[in-house]
């Protein structure tokens, strides 16, 4: 990886970060992510935000065209098939072509409604930040070439320090409701996790099938190689789900995870 890249995006990340915290709009330094991850059918920052009426989605891109709010819709409707979305995470990015074979993706509907517009055969994209009623992750796409492991480190350098922005600005919001007297108001059906942060998080949260096929092959001592070859995947994709149900379950590390998920079996 060239150090100019390098500089490049530890720039963007700082200033997409001061932004973020400051509360700013993103849109304007987008640009240059696209130019930093060379990423020649654009990028696109989308905000999925819970309200009582429902999901409000919005999508900011840069270096392709705008997204309308029926491709906005239409690309919803489809969301929970697509392949890297139950993996995204803050611990590193996901490259579609690491999960499914990625010239079949092309011809699904999700390809379709998710990237086809832009023509982004080689989509990635890294989750930014998550709560109860809101979702924002950062995604890129190639036309041409897909991306390759040095790029997916830039843009992890990208994420980590915006990341932790978009965290603070929402734990400085929440606080200043709080000075204010103001209690938000969730929507049906979510939790609050001012007050009950890793229960409320956690409680609800079931692996999916490829987590639980994971997870079983791990709390039986396989090494990840092992998990790979079995299940017909990479090891970077084994990682990847170890590291959502980590996330998700509020269990760190293998062996926490492994227990967990035995004595969820032995409740069912």
């Amino acid at each position: 990886m060239s150090q100019s890249r390098e500089v490049a995006a530890a720039s963007a990340a700082r200033d997409l970060a001061v932004a973020a915290a400051r509360g700013e709009s993103l849109a304007p330094l987008l640009p240059v992510v696209v130019e930093v991850l060379r990423a020649d059918a654009g990028v696109g920052l989308t905000r999925l935000r819970r309200t009582a009426q429902g999901v409000d989605v919005t999508v900011q891109v840069a270096g392709s065209a705008p997204i309308t709010a029926e491709m906005g819709r239409l690309a919803a409707e489809v969301a929970d098939q697509h392949p890297a979305i139950p993996l995204l995470s803050t611990s590193g990015a996901v490259r579609v072509s690491d999960l499914v074979p990625i010239r079949d993706f092309w011809h699904t509907e999700v390809y379709a409604r998710m990237h086809g517009h832009v023509g982004g055969r080689y989509p990635v994209a890294v989750m930014l930040h998550s709560s109860p009623t809101d979702v924002v992750f950062l995604g890129a796409h190639r036309a041409a070439v897909d991306f390759r492991t040095e790029d997916l480190h830039l843009l992890e350098a990208i994420q980590r320090p915006l990341g932790a922005a978009l965290a603070f600005r929402a734990a400085l919001d929440e606080t200043t409701a709080a000075l204010r007297g103001e209690r938000p108001s969730l929507p049906s059906g979510t939790v609050d996790l001012v007050h009950e942060p890793v229960t409320a998080l956690c409680a609800a949260y079931r692996p999916t099938r490829r987590e639980g096929e994971v997870l079983a092959l791990a709390a039986a001592g396989w090494t990840n190689l092992r998990i790979a070859r079995r299940l017909g995947i990479t090891e970077r994709t084994v990682r990847k789900h170890l590291s959502s149900v980590y996330e998700q379950s509020g269990r760190r590390g293998r062996a926490a995870a492994a227990a967990w998920w035995v004595a969820m079996q032995d409740l069912d």
